[in-house]
């Protein structure tokens, strides 16, 4: 009879003795994810890859290996403080250079515009969003926040490991290169352009200087640049949950550089890179 009337007590009433059951279980609470070992610290270089992409899309590559190749057959004529030395060894090293078919496979591997443009543009808008809390907390776009640097997270994550991530390193250094190369001013004379910009736009079919503003090259370099510093605070920020301090000088600067990267959306649009 005992049993009948347990039995009759569940059938009755079944959310009851969930309810009890549960609460004889007290909190729950899930584990924390971790993340993997090597996650921050291949992240550490994604931003630097960002700005390489960038400055790529810029016309960076193109321009210096057109400078470096006519210094090389001896079409300029200008006294350069190293004699040219940077400028022949560029060209001498080309060979050890991907081509610009392989640096746009390998950045399309890490920086894929069909989910990663939606992903950045999610992390940035959240970022922003902050700014109109005048330096208090608010959980719903923090939460927002960590939402969308996860999503950023995992797909750079995935992606940077394996080439990307051997190749990261000399892609940097060559970057760097080019860049101090290209920002010589006697070199800028002498092909009649009136900043680093214009000389991007350098016309590698001809060989001369077009008479260009810069203007597009200098919008794919900003945006570079401010999505490097985006994603440089998601690698630093990983290991805290991207946790924020709404008050601190750094948040106020990160979220510029996330506006930054969001009014420059067009630069990415199909067709705006430089031909």
């Amino acid at each position: 009879m005992l049993l009948l009337g347990a039995l009759e007590y569940v059938q009755a009433d079944p959310w009851q003795v969930v309810t009890l059951a549960l609460a004889d279980l007290g909190d729950i609470h899930l584990p924390d994810a971790q993340m993997p070992t090597r996650q921050v610290a291949v992240l550490a270089s994604v931003s630097a890859l960002y700005w390489v992409y960038g400055l790529d899309q810029a016309g960076l590559f193109r321009a210096a290996d057109t400078v470096a190749g006519l210094w090389a057959s001896g079409a300029i004529q200008v006294t350069l403080p190293d004699r040219g030395q940077g400028l022949q060894a560029y060209w001498q090293g080309r060979w050890h250079r991907l081509t610009a078919a392989e640096r746009e496979q390998l950045m399309a591997l890490v920086f894929d515009a069909r989910d990663f443009e939606p992903a950045m543009r999610q992390l940035c808008t959240a970022l922003v969003a902050l700014a109109d809390n005048a330096g208090q907390r608010d959980m719903r776009e923090e939460v927002g926040l960590q939402h969308a640097a996860h999503r950023v997270l995992e797909l750079c994550a995935a992606r940077l490991e394996g080439a990307a991530e051997l190749a990261a390193p000399d892609l940097i250094a060559q970057a760097r290169t080019a860049v101090q190369l290209l920002s010589q001013r006697v070199l800028q004379t002498a092909f009649a352009v009136r900043d680093f910009y214009s000389l991007l736009e350098l016309s590698d079919r001809a060989g001369a200087a077009r008479m260009l503003t810069g203007s597009k090259a200098r919008r794919w370099a900003e945006r570079a640049q401010s999505g490097a510093a985006v994603l440089r605070w998601l690698a630093s920020s990983a290991a805290q949950n991207f946790s924020v301090n709404p008050r601190a000088a750094s948040l106020q600067n990160l979220m510029m550089d996330a506006q930054r990267w969001l009014m420059s959306g067009d630069a990415a649009a199909p067709g705006a890179g430089l031909a």
